[in-house]
């Protein structure tokens, strides 16, 4: 492996190999349209400047299966952020998602989800961050998706009103009203090569 001089960039035995392990699933079976190849197999070894010697790899005959990636349109979503601050910074943010969720319900509002973080105590780590109830800041992010267009933007309303009716102390709430935005949604799915016909036109 190389590249073309003077473009930048470093190919090395460590680019390459963190390229390899790029969205691993199983390094002993990596299965590709054309073989299924071994990954533990490879072996690397620098052969001067940005080259790479890729060599040993190993692997089986392909499946009879190809790979087909479908984008589909989900619904919609949005999502609305506020910042507050200590102290019960947590308290806030959890009391105004309470807050939230009662004025969708009151207002007969359903969603497929309706999800909330909060970042700065818990929303990377979860349970793993520990007591985070002294932090000197928390982000409540707090999103809904579904079918409705008309539902996701009426929720789009409730964020702002919190700023002064809700629990004190918040800021962030700078950028105006969430958007709504369209959901382009991914299906992995695996279907026969029988039913794939290989075409090939060459124009001169």
């Amino acid at each position: 492996m190389t590249k073309h001089p003077n473009t930048g960039g470093r190919v090395s035995v460590q680019t390459v190999s963190e390229q390899l392990v790029y969205e691993m699933g199983d390094p002993h079976s990596y299965i590709t349209p054309d073989v299924i190849a071994d990954f533990t197999t490879i072996k690397l070894a620098r052969d001067g400047d940005d080259r790479v010697l890729v060599s040993g790899i190993k692997g089986t005959p392909p499946t009879d299966k190809l790979k087909v990636s479908v984008a589909y349109r989900a619904g919609f979503k949005a999502v609305g952020t506020l910042v507050y601050v200590w102290p019960d910074a947590l308290e806030k943010a959890q009391l105004a998602d309470k807050i939230l969720r009662e004025r969708l319900d009151r207002l007969g509002l359903r969603f497929e989800r309706i999800l909330s973080e909060f970042v700065g105590a818990t929303a990377t780590h979860g349970h793993l961050a520990g007591d985070q109830r002294n932090a000197p800041e928390v982000q409540l992010r707090f999103g809904v998706r579904g079918p409705d267009r008309a539902a996701v933007e009426r929720f789009t309303r409730e964020i702002a009103p919190l700023v002064l009716n809700g629990p004190p102390s918040v800021t962030g709430f700078a950028g105006g009203r969430p958007k709504v935005e369209e959901i382009v949604a991914y299906w992995p799915a695996l279907i026969d090569k029988s039913v794939v016909k290989t075409k090939v036109d060459i124009i001169q």
